[in-house]
């Protein structure tokens, strides 16, 4: 994985998770309040009916013989209708009226749009609201066979408090889940947006990041006067190049030494010199392929390796050797000219490390210097071999 990669992963998903986290700790929230919310709603509209009953008639609730709940004897509580379906009017909110466990007066329309009631919520009305005179909340009840929510409080009986009955206040639980719908779909893709252009501005700033990274990596992989690999990360590219050898291939390996480079040093100064072997990286630069290692091991020493050769090209190392003899002796630097340098060409077709092929082209290289400098000498491991 690159290290632009991983340095955005590393960047993107603690944010990712910060707002997963963030945005389910919101719903929760946002649900708990609007639950909240809708659980006040229907305790203030079932007080309101209460409150609306209790002001009607006068007396205690009972059932006459005619089979309808009055209040006193002027309130005929089961053909009522008109508080539950004004406040139904006014609060979107179903008002039904308990005598005991019986839901006597209900704003509940059916399917066939009759006045109507069936709730799964009446046992938990008998024990915490008819028995206990406790108020009830429930979140999620079955009225008529839809999800609901209520709130219940209990009525009683104006001559000794006893509780003769319950009011529930009831909505459908669609526009709630609805809400919540809206809600997570409108933060999620709010929380999209914002993660994107989060996620933009990073890997701009990622970008601009791992360029600086990989230039400052770069530069500590090269000479500052040449460009070209230094000692350290020649050997290591060279290393991994031998490991990627295919066994139809040839290493080769050039040690290029420049000839009386003391001299140019001395007679011309050692800012000519240095001109002189930035040329001389120019000259290797033009002369090999991009997928050749050129690296300045040390002073006026250059290496270079060549890989996937083959037995039917090496003739190539050779040529290149002539080419980059001739370039430096028609080399002009201010007054100074006529350069020259020893080659030592090293080959192996039998495996050998970068020690092993170093020493061969080393080898080849002070044969280069006895015979003369200013040419180039080629050993192959076979020819070591049978020394």
């Amino acid at each position: 994985m690159k290290y632009s990669t991983k340095l955005l992963l590393a960047n993107c998903i603690p944010i990712i998770i910060f707002a997963i986290i963030s945005l389910i700790i919101g719903f929760t929230q946002f649900r708990s309040s609007l639950y909240t919310e809708k659980e006040g709603h229907l305790k203030s509209t079932a007080l309101a009916a209460l409150a609306l009953y209790s002001s009607r008639g006068y007396g205690d609730y009972g059932r006459k013989d005619d089979g309808n709940v009055w209040r006193g004897m002027n309130f005929n509580v089961s053909e009522e209708t008109l508080i539950v379906d004004e406040l139904k009017k006014q609060t979107y909110v179903d008002i039904t009226f308990f005598f005991r466990d019986i839901p006597e007066m209900t704003s509940v329309l059916n399917e066939n749009g009759n006045r109507t009631l069936e709730t799964s919520a009446i046992d938990s009305i008998k024990e915490y609201t008819l028995n206990q005179g406790a108020q009830l909340w429930c979140r999620n009840i079955k009225i008529n066979g839809q999800m609901c929510q209520a709130y219940v409080i209990p009525i009683r009986q104006e001559s000794n408090n006893a509780i003769i009955g319950a009011l529930m206040a009831s909505q459908s639980a669609d526009s709630f889940n609805a809400t919540i719908r809206n809600y997570i779909l409108t933060t999620v893709f709010i929380m999209i947006v914002i993660l994107f252009a989060v996620f933009v501005f990073i890997r701009w700033h990622v970008d601009m990041f791992s360029q600086e990274f990989y230039e400052v990596t770069d530069k500590s992989k090269r000479d500052l006067l040449t460009g070209l690999y230094n000692k350290r990360s020649f050997e290591d590219e060279v290393q991994k190049a031998i490991l990627r050898r295919r066994p139809d291939e040839v290493s080769v390996l050039l040690i290029l030494d420049f000839d009386n480079f003391k001299h140019v040093n001395d007679n011309y100064g050692h800012q000519v010199g240095d001109e002189v072997l930035k040329a001389f990286g120019h000259i290797l630069t033009r002369a090999f392929r991009t997928k050749d290692i050129i690296g300045r091991i040390g002073g006026d020493e250059f290496m270079v390796f060549m890989p996937g050769m083959t037995e039917s090209v090496l003739h190539r190392a050779d040529e290149i050797s002539q080419e980059i003899l001739h370039e430096l002796h028609i080399l002009k630097i201010h007054s100074a000219e006529h350069f020259s340098c020893s080659i030592g060409i090293g080959t192996d077709a039998t495996g050998y490390d970068f020690n092993n092929l170093y020493l061969l082209a080393d080898k080849a290289l002070y044969e280069s210097k006895e015979r003369g400098k200013a040419c180039y000498v080629r050993y192959s491991s076979s020819d070591t071999i049978n020394d």
